[in-house]
This record gives structure tokens, sequence and C-alpha cells, in this order.
């Protein structure tokens, strides 16, 4: 069938003609199942999508080489099945509006993937749609999802998926069927530092330019709080020389992620039946920027109540070095808060304190969050071995060095050692502090 169907496209010149189209057609429907799928054969029960797409372009083919018209409440029985085979068709991964068919009939037969199937199904559908009048009544939203899962799936290991993942393309932009009209985003991670602009662009598969139409941002939410809706009903603008449909952000839009919904409408309400824009896509949006380490401070608290003997403010942005002292009754508080460009308090996941000597020894402590800054309290050791019992002072001259590292905040804590006679062996009361500001970090 479809060798004579090719001979008479290629060679208008020949009429090639189906003597008993009629009886044809009606042997290939008496084929189909109630769920628009079909069997390969009369002595075989099981249903199978991929054998629905032969069918509808062998279908295509007699309705093509019949010598006279089919009978045209046989054709729309036969939409009537294309419509019902979407039923059956799954949604692909994330809840993003990606859809293809699968095969679930093996019958001795070779197994057929995703793409085959998929495949199978828009040829057989186009082909169809080429050689019959009137609509084919399909769901917009769906023949955008196949569009989607064509561009999507990357590069087959194959010849013949590569081969099916274009044709299947080609043929979803050849106008038998609504064109799909891709909605997507150049890039889904924003800076508010750098003021960048929310991107929309909105092609056919193939990348052609769409008609006139509105990229309408519905709603915008916090991607772990569906209900707080941060942006609501804004539509944006379109540049004709980018193409682009772009927005600013709101100053109520901060760092963290979103979840944005779009929806596009035609200008021409006419052309709606020529193309499939679906119903509103759902995109994660990531906003970043730079968050400054804000309010720090560091205080020496007493051994008893932990109430504050000491405390110092470390001004980040600068370049003073801040000292203080304890001994090993006392403890040290290191507490601070992050900022985000929008002056808003920042609550990343986890805020790590990393004390590191010069040994090269690292230990990490997880700093805790107290709802309107972060906070630790470090207990300060002293363990001294006693060679002589002549006690001797304080030698400042010797000290060790430990870095620290608070996130992207990197400083320096001096260790002084207690020394007993000539010989020591201890490990070291924290003497003094010094801080040596980087506080602007990206998240």
């Amino acid at each position: 069938m479809r060798f004579a169907f090719i001979v008479e496209d290629q060679a208008p010149d020949i009429d090639v003609l189906l003597a008993d189209a009629d009886g044809t057609f009606h042997s290939i429907k008496a084929l189909s199942q109630s769920d628009g799928r079909w069997r390969y054969s009369s002595d075989n029960p099981e249903s199978s999508t991929y054998a629905a797409g032969l069918a509808l372009e062998a279908l295509a083919g007699v309705i093509s080489l019949a010598s006279s018209e089919i009978d045209q409440s046989r054709v729309n029985t036969v939409k009537s099945d294309i419509f019902k085979l979407f039923d059956s068709i799954q949604k692909y991964g994330m809840d993003d509006g990606t859809f293809y068919f699968d095969e679930k009939f093996g019958g001795g037969r070779e197994h057929q993937g995703s793409l085959s199937t998929s495949s199978s199904v828009v040829r057989g559908i186009t082909s169809f749609a080429a050689v019959t009048s009137g609509k084919i009544d399909l769901p917009g939203d769906k023949i955008l999802g196949l569009a989607k899962y064509f561009l999507g799936i990357g590069l087959p290991g194959s010849a013949k998926d590569f081969f099916n993942q274009i044709e299947s393309l080609a043929l979803l932009e050849s106008k038998r069927v609504p064109v799909p009209l891709v909605l997507s985003l150049p890039a889904t991670v924003y800076s508010l530092s750098k003021k960048d602009q929310l991107k929309v662009t909105v092609n056919t598969v193939l990348g052609s330019a769409a008609p006139p139409l509105t990229v309408k941002l519905v709603r915008a939410f916090h991607a772990d709080a569906k209900h707080s809706t941060v942006i609501e009903g804004k539509e944006l603008q379109y540049d004709q020389s980018s193409g682009l449909h772009v927005m600013g952000f709101p100053d109520n839009v901060d760092v963290g992620t979103y979840v944005f919904v779009f929806e596009t409408a035609l200008h021409d309400s006419g052309s709606e039946n020529d193309y499939a824009i679906g119903g509103q896509i759902h995109v994660p949006i990531y906003v970043t920027g730079i968050v400054k380490v804000s309010n720090a401070e560091i205080a020496v608290l007493g051994s008893d109540l932990g109430s504050d003997e000491t405390q110092k403010t470390l001004d980040l942005a600068g370049t003073d070095v801040v000292s203080l002292s304890a001994n090993h009754l006392q403890k040290l508080r290191f507490s601070f808060q992050l900022i985000t460009p929008h002056g808003h308090t920042f609550k990343p996941r986890q805020a790590l304190l990393k004390l590191k000597h010069e040994t090269k020894y690292e230990h990490i402590f997880v700093v805790r969050n107290t709802g309107k800054k972060f906070e630790i309290i470090l207990r300060v050791y002293l363990s001294v071995r006693l060679y002589r019992s002549r006690y001797a002072q304080l030698n400042m001259n010797q000290h060790s060095l430990i870095a620290f590292k608070l996130d992207w905040v990197w400083g320096l804590i001096i260790l002084s050692p207690v020394c007993f006679g000539e010989d020591c062996n201890f490990s070291l009361p924290l003497a003094s502090l010094l801080f040596k500001p980087s506080c602007v970090f990206e998240v």
C-alpha cells in the first residue's frame, strides 16, 4: 500500500487506483478496537498502539488510491477512533505537559519503544488528515505534549530512532494537524544582583516564528508554598528586535526557588484551530543574588549563665582585625545574619563553620539557625602536661594558627600556647581571634 502511495505521489502522470477500496477500507477498519488501538490481524486479540499508527497510515493510502469516494460515515468513525486513542497517552517524567505513546502489546513481535510508537501514531494521524476533508478533533494540549516529547528526549541512539524523531517533528509542523507552539525559556536561573530579566520565547517545533500572540504570567509562587502567590496576572512585553517576551522581576521576588505559571493567547482568534498552544505551563525558576553577611558578632560568654562578658561587632566590609581573649572556663559565641539583595533575611538549608588547623586538620560544625540569626557556641579547652613544677609566664611568641570557613566567609583564628617550664605538650586555649573578611557570595 505504501509503495503504491509513493508511486502516485512521485509520478502524478501515472494513475494508480485501488479497485475495491471500500472493501479494503472496511477490512482494515474491522481490526480497530473500542479504545482507538488496532489489532495486527483477525486471529490476534491483543490491541496495539503501534498498530494503530500503521492502520491509520494504511487507511490514508486506501483513501488516496480509491477510484471513488469512501463513505464519509466510515471516515468520521475513524476520526472518532483517533480521538479515543489519545485517552491512552501517558505523561512523560515530570508534570510539565509532556506526553508520549507507549506500546503494551508484545504478541511475539519485535518490541516497539515509546519513540517508535509515538512516531507511528503521529505518522498515521497526519497521513489520514492529509487525505480527508474536515477537521479531526484533536486535544491541543496532547499534540503540544507530543512535540515536547520529541524535542526533549535528546539525540536517539540509533539512526532509525533519529529518523523517527526528525520526521515526527516535521509532520507536526506540516499543518496537517494543529501546529504546536512551544513556550520555552532561554534560562531558568536569574540573578537579582545583575538585574536579569525574565525571558520567554514561543516558536514552532522546528524553530519557526510563532504568529502574533500574548504571553501572560498567570501566577508565580514559592516552590515550597503553592498558596503564597508573589506575582499574579502580569503580561510580558514583546521585544520585536529579539523576538522575546520579557519582564523585570518585582521587588517581592527575592532569592529562592519559584514556580512560574504561563499561558499564551493568539491575537487572531480565528487561527486557534491552526495552532496547538495547550493550557497553562508550569516552569521552575531559580532566582539568585549576592547574599551579604550582616550583623556579625563575636562574644565571650561567662562560665555560669552564659552572659556576655565581651562582645565585639565584625565589620565584614572593612579590613579591621578583631581580637578578644578567653580562658578555658569560658565559651565563644559567633553569630551573624544573611541578607538578600532586597534586604530580607536569607535562610539557607544549612550553614557550616569549618575550623582548620595549620596542620591541615579540619572540623566542621553545623551552625544553628535561631530564626533571626545563625549562631554557634564553642567551648574552650585547656590540657597541659607538666614536665617541671616551676611556673613559667605565658610565651606569646609561640602560637598556632587555625583558619576557619563559614560557608563562603573566611576568617583567621590565632591560638596561643600556655607553657610550663621548658617543655610543652598541650591542646591550646583560645586566646585571640583575628578576622579578615570576605563577606559576599552568590547563592
